[in-house]
């Protein structure tokens, strides 16, 4: 899908482009880096950085496998609604966890799993609609439920179970139907436990693979050739906002943007994900995400953290953070206000535009710039 496909965006990022040209083109040529510094930004954001996050996000969906079963004992409105937060709690952790697309993230399908989304041709809506008519036993055992489809089992699913209103009624209510819904629901938080338990546990082995990069290595023959999935993470993570967080729910232009195409919309969340992805992503620039880490140890190491070119990024990315810190958590209230769809437009925008400096600048002065990305064709 093209970053920028009405005339007027193209407009706009062709203006900030002009404005800033005298800025970007002042850093100068960056000489060949060496490999050790490479491995140093690796060490530090896959030992540092990344570990405590997902640390985080299992603990978070083991709180919500260990509530459920209480709350399904005696459901009540009290109860959903402490349910529903755990629920915000996790996503927050996961949506910081997304953007790093690489390793046991990948390994079979897991980062789909525990996300199914985007779901382009409803899968999703079909499958809850016969789940719902024929209430299998296997969608309401843990043990089972991960051998299901995997519209049916991460945290899409369970936000269905929470936040559609007619099905948490039906649960509140404590009707047969409601008594399956809370098993399932019981079931997907258990499953969502295992899957980022198993995130944990196979990171050390991921990250000693690509600290140890070397001639010895099948994987990583350099450390320069590792350190680009991180150059990958950060830009495909911009582009993953623009093209299937932003760029969908709009549509071709107002009369055709759905904020229900737009991920987490049911849990009106769907701007606060893009929060946290941002978070993540400035964190494989800068180095320090939530506390850990630190400061100038990220790719901005291989540019030279205080550079013009640090200045230059930051003070962009601070635009960013601003467009985005400027609007609710949710789309649909935000496209359903006359310049909605405007505002969400200038968020594209600054992340479009921040993608053409990932690309140009970082990209170009860290020698990690290029080449295929996962998205390319989407």
């Amino acid at each position: 899908m093209p970053l920028l496909k009405t005339g007027p965006r193209r407009m706009l990022a062709g203006m900030i482009v002009t404005i800033t040209t005298g800025f970007l083109a002042a850093p100068p040529a960056q000489a060949d880096l060496p490999d050790e510094q490479y491995h140093d930004v690796i060490v530090h954001l896959l030992s540092n950085v990344m570990p405590p996050q997902l640390d985080a996000l299992h603990k978070a969906t083991s709180s919500l496998a260990s509530d459920m079963p209480e709350f399904c004992k005696k459901p009540n409105q009290n109860g959903l609604d402490e349910m529903r937060k755990g629920f915000h709690a996790a996503m927050d952790r996961w949506q910081e966890v997304q953007p790093w697309r690489m390793g046991p993230m990948m390994a079979e399908g897991r980062d789909q799993l525990i996300e199914y989304w985007p779901d382009k041709h409803g899968t999703a809506a079909r499958q809850f609609r016969l789940l719902l008519r024929n209430k299998p036993p296997l969608y309401t055992n843990p043990a089972k439920i991960g051998e299901a489809s995997a519209a049916l089992q991460g945290f899409p699913a369970l936000e269905e179970v929470l936040f559609n209103p007619k099905l948490a009624d039906e649960i509140v209510a404590a009707d047969k139907d409601g008594a399956y819904l809370c098993q399932y629901g019981m079931a997907i938080s258990a499953n969502l436990e295992k899957l980022t338990g198993e995130l944990v546990a196979e990171w050390p082995a991921f990250a000693d693979a690509m600290m140890n990069a070397g001639p010895d290595s099948m994987d990583y023959p350099t450390a320069k050739f590792a350190a680009t999935d991180l150059y990958r993470a950060l830009h495909e993570g911009m582009l993953i906002i623009i093209s299937q967080k932003l760029a969908r729910p709009l549509g071709e232009g107002p009369d055709d943007a759905n904020a229900k195409r737009a991920e987490s919309w049911r849990s009106e969340r769907s701007l606060r994900n893009i929060s946290h992805n941002l978070k993540s992503l400035f964190a494989i620039y800068d180095g320090k995400l939530n506390g850990a880490g630190e400061s100038g140890k990220g790719m901005v190491a291989l540019i030279g953290a205080d550079s013009l070119l640090d200045k230059s990024f930051r003070l962009n990315w601070q635009q960013i953070r601003d467009a985005s810190d400027a609007l609710p958590d949710s789309m649909v209230q935000v496209l359903a206000k006359p310049d909605g769809y405007e505002k969400i437009q200038d968020l594209e925008n600054q992340v479009a535009y921040g993608v053409m400096l990932v690309e140009n600048d970082i990209g170009g002065h860290t020698e990690l710039g290029g080449g295929f990305n996962a998205l390319d064709g989407d």
